[in-house]
Formats: structure tokens, sequence, C-alpha cells
């Protein structure tokens, strides 16, 4: 399970305001667009499709410093109701939402600040996503803002490929590109955000070595690239990287062997088939094989499991959250006395769940609520189980792409996502095997 691009999913519910209220609170004049005091404006970097590039940001700042804000270039806001008051955020325009700022604290007055405040009613997460993305034309998204965003918009909105091309305007191969930057190391992501190297040179490395060999040919070209002054990977240093690389891998292969870990995973990979509801059903030699080499491990395989009880229907309150039917804790850290993470499942209707999740660190926390977002289909989660891969895939990427990563806690963190990844589905069906195979 290796889903860990940069999540870009909302970590909490938007409640929407009223924009006339918000706009007369901040002193905000309208004419065709609302003018509001730059201290009036609120944000938050999960509404925006992109990291923020702060060479981007600095040379927006001279420019501004220079010529003043260009009042043609509205902030696209939308109104956040924050502990009962109606709040102006900034989910388009960052860069220069950024800007503005720094040139306002170098002595620069720009005066109000032009805004677009969304209709309320059009608020939604998906659309914003959406929005984000398709609007970014002065500065192109790159192959990793793209898997971010198509990941975002199939795990957590539901969508399916075909509405994310036409939406998106991208091809079906297009979506297979990315997907495998998608799927790559969170090594990888991080030279691509660096500008180590670009995202389509990696895109194509992974299609011709796979991703853990061109994460090993990255950082080898890297080197010789610093060696020759540059700290850009290009196609010329791959090649002149590959051939002693590629050798001395290829020299290596037969010598590999499965140490302790691998012999674990592959125990615990036996012990899903074996536990699988179609265990049974599959043909006679393969299941006395399975049989065979579990044979003598027996008092290390986990017990078989049951079918669970009925889990409550929850129910949801007044802003559409629902109250979990089960939660389920990392292990309790020893350094601080509790859980860091948890995941929280809803189970709506018979055969319908939804997941939330909270993250808590000493350098950074977040959550999303057990929440059915305004267009996504039910039954999207159809078992309890499934509900849970889901959450491990959000909140892998969302856990990888933070501070969190170097907490000395996701040591166990990882080990525990990728159980619950792994653990075997007891109200699996033939029929949904069938389904997911199409």
């Amino acid at each position: 399970m290796d889903a860990r691009t940069q999540p870009l999913a909302l970590v909490e519910p938007i409640v929407t305001g009223n924009a006339k209220a918000a706009a007369a609170a901040a002193g905000a004049t309208s004419a065709d667009l609302w003018m509001v005091p730059y201290e009036q404006l609120h944000y938050d970097p999960r509404d925006n499709v992109r990291p923020v590039d702060q060479q981007w940001v600095s040379h927006l700042t001279a420019l501004m410093i220079a010529n003043g804000y260009d009042k043609s270039q509205p902030l696209h806001c939308y109104v956040r109701k924050v502990d009962g008051k109606d709040l102006i955020y900034v989910y388009k325009g960052q860069h220069r939402y950024l800007s503005a700022g720094n040139a306002i604290r170098a002595g620069k007055d720009l005066g109000k600040i032009p805004v677009v405040v969304r209709d309320a009613k059009t608020v939604e997460r998906a659309e914003m996503v959406i929005d984000g993305y398709v609007s970014n034309e002065s500065k192109r998204a790159s192959p990793l803002d793209l898997a971010t965003v198509v990941a975002e918009l199939r795990d957590v909105h539901g969508l399916d490929t075909k509405t994310i091309c036409k939406r998106l305007n991208v091809t079906d191969q297009t979506i297979r590109d990315v997907g495998l930057l998608e799927q790559a190391p969170a090594e990888i992501h991080q030279f691509v955000r660096d500008g180590s190297i670009s995202g389509t040179l990696v895109i194509e490395q992974i299609r011709r070595y796979g991703a853990e060999r061109t994460l090993e040919r990255i950082v080898s070209s890297l080197s010789k690239a610093k060696d020759a002054g540059k700290t850009k990977v290009t196609k010329k240093h791959l090649h002149t990287a590959s051939p002693k690389s590629v050798a001395a891998m290829a020299a290596a292969e037969p010598q590999r062997k499965i140490g302790e870990q691998h012999a674990k995973q592959l125990l615990q990979a036996l012990q899903s088939v074996l536990h699988d509801p179609g265990f049974g059903k599959l043909s006679p030699g393969t299941i006395a094989g399975v049989h065979r080499a579990l044979t003598g491990f027996e008092d290390l395989l986990d017990a078989v499991p049951t079918r669970r009880p009925k889990y409550p229907i929850a129910k949801a309150n007044e802003h559409g959250v629902y109250e979990p039917s089960e939660i389920l804790s990392a292990p309790i850290s020893k350094r601080t006395g509790r859980a860091s993470v948890e995941i929280r499942l809803a189970q709506i209707a018979e055969g319908d769940w939804e997941f939330g999740f909270s993250y808590a660190f000493n350098s950074a926390g977040g959550s999303s609520p057990c929440k059915r977002i305004d267009g996504e289909s039910p039954g999207r989660y159809r078992t309890r189980v499934e509900a849970i891969r889901a959450a491990v895939q959000v909140l892998t990427r969302t856990l990888e792409s933070t501070s969190a990563s170097k907490a000395k806690e996701m040591a166990g963190v990882r080990r525990w996502l990728d159980k619950l990844f792994t653990m075997p589905d007891p109200d699996w069906t033939p029929e949904m095997a069938r389904e997911a195979a199409q």
C-alpha cells in the first residue's frame, strides 16, 4: 500500500455563512467586486490545489512592491462559519494572497484587495478542487499536482475516471501516467516537489524500471548532477548513470535473499488468503498448497475472523456529521500516553459505510468527520473493511505529506495502517469480487 501523494482533503466540514454579513463585518465596500482590507481575509492552505511555491511568492512580492496589486486579478473566496462568525477564506489565489501580505509587511500600501465571493450554494469541496485545478493556467500544475487532484476526486469524492477526465480535460492515458507517480515512494514525491527532477521524467522512468529502481537511479544521478554543478536530474544524468548501476543491480539480483521482514509480509499475505471468505472456492491444488505452506506456523497465525455482529445505524447531527459506530486507535505512544491517530467508522445503512479520522502529533494535527459530501453516492464503501482501507489510503497520503511523517510515533503508526490495509474482510462476497475485477 503506497498511496502517498500529498492530500488536499478539507479536514473539517465547511459550514457556509452569509456573504453580505461577512463583507459588512470585514468593512468591505461593493462595486463589481468586494474590496476587502487584507487583514480581514483568512487563509487555509488545505483549500488550495497546490503546495506553496516560495520562489513564486517571492517573485510576485517583488512585482507588487514595484507596481502595486493588480485590481483586475481578484482573489476567489468563500465564507466559512468559524465560532459563529462569518469569515472570508481565500481558496484560489494563494500565491497572490501570501505575496500581498509580504508586500504590506515590507511597507507597501496596496489598499483594499479585490475579492470574488463564491455563492454559499456552490461551496462544495469537489467543485472547489476542480475549479482550483482548471484555473491554474498562469503557472501550470505539475504531474504530481494532477496526481494529487485525481487521487482526492477518486478516493475522497468518489468520482470515476471518465468524470475526472471530462472535468479536468485530460485523457485516460494521462490518468494512468500520473497514477504511476501517485503510487511512487514518498522520497520520489519530495524530489519532484524540490525540483530535483521533473514529474514527466519520473513517470517515464517508472514505466521502464519500476518505482523502487527509479528511486535508486534518481539518487545516483542526483549525485552525478551535483558533481557537475547542476541541481536537477535530466535524461543525460540518468543515461550516464544507467550502464553501471543497471549492471550492478542485475548482478546483485540473484544474490538477494528473503529477510525477516519480507518473510513476515509473505506470512501475512498467505494468512489473508487463508482467511478470505472466497478461499474455499479456489482450486483444490491451491487450497492444499496454502495449507502446506502454513503447516508448522499455526501458533503464529491470527484467529480466523468471524462475521462481526451488526453495528448500529449511525445518526447524523445538524451539520450532517455521523456519530461513529466504531473507533479504531493507533497504538498508544509511550512518549505521550495517547493514540496519535484514530479512524472513525459510521454505518449509515446496511451495506453503506463512511469514515472519518483524526491525527495529532507535536508538529501536526487535523481531522476529517464522518460526513457524506453533497453529490457523493451512497454505498461507496459496502463493508466495514472497505471503508477502513479507504481511510488508510487517505490517512497515509495526509501523514506522509506533512511534518507528521517525521514524528517518532510514525513507525508504529505505519505498521498499524499497513496491518489494517491488509486485514481480511469477512463481509466480502463473491459478487463484490466480480464487480471489483471489472
